[in-house]
């Protein structure tokens, strides 16, 4: 499928990491979610809305959406670091945080205008007390979001407690690592 345009859009490596998660997971919308990608290429871009669609599937499927949510972000970082380009890309769990923010991150698996995409930006970072606060504005889930945080940092393996919270401010995300 061919995007152009301004048209807001993700990349197809994305969503097969979130319709394998489902897989790995057992998760019920993990068929459907197969179902709906079966043509999907992993090297194209995809109308955001067919993300959106996916997200769907799974919060029809369950009554408390919140903590599959959360396990599907956790279960996609597990696969990129193990299973995909990870490993080479990140050598620590706190470098994830900077490697998400950055370019390489985040960025690289959606484009579009900022005000329908939004940003994902590292606000404040403190290795020595292990916090770290990222400004999110995307259009994604959040509950999504912390998943991928706590996959992304305990993937390396060297640090052994992460937690994310997303408490008052929608758009912020405080992480603690230690």
């Amino acid at each position: 499928m061919e995007v152009g345009g301004d048209e807001p859009v993700v990349h197809g490596a994305l969503m097969a990491g979130f319709a394998q998660a489902c897989v790995n997971l057992n998760i019920v919308a993990g068929r459907r979610a197969t179902a709906l990608l079966a043509d999907l290429d992993v090297a194209r871009w995809y109308p955001l809305a067919k993300w959106f669609e996916l997200e769907r599937m799974v919060g029809d499927s369950y009554s408390n959406v919140a903590p599959i949510r959360l396990k599907l972000g956790v279960e996609m970082m597990t696969l990129w670091y193990h299973r995909g380009p990870g490993r080479a890309l990140i050598r620590r769990g706190a470098d994830f945080l900077h490697f998400q923010t950055g370019s390489n991150g985040i960025a690289s698996v959606i484009r579009g205008p900022r005000e329908v995409v939004g940003s994902f930006d590292l606000a404040e970072f403190d290795e020595a007390r292990g916090r770290a606060v990222i400004h999110s504005t995307t259009p994604f889930d959040r509950k999504i979001e912390c998943g991928v945080l706590i996959g992304g940092v305990l993937a390396p393996g060297d640090i052994d407690y992460v937690d994310v919270t997303n408490d008052g401010d929608p758009n912020r995300l405080v992480v603690e690592f230690h």
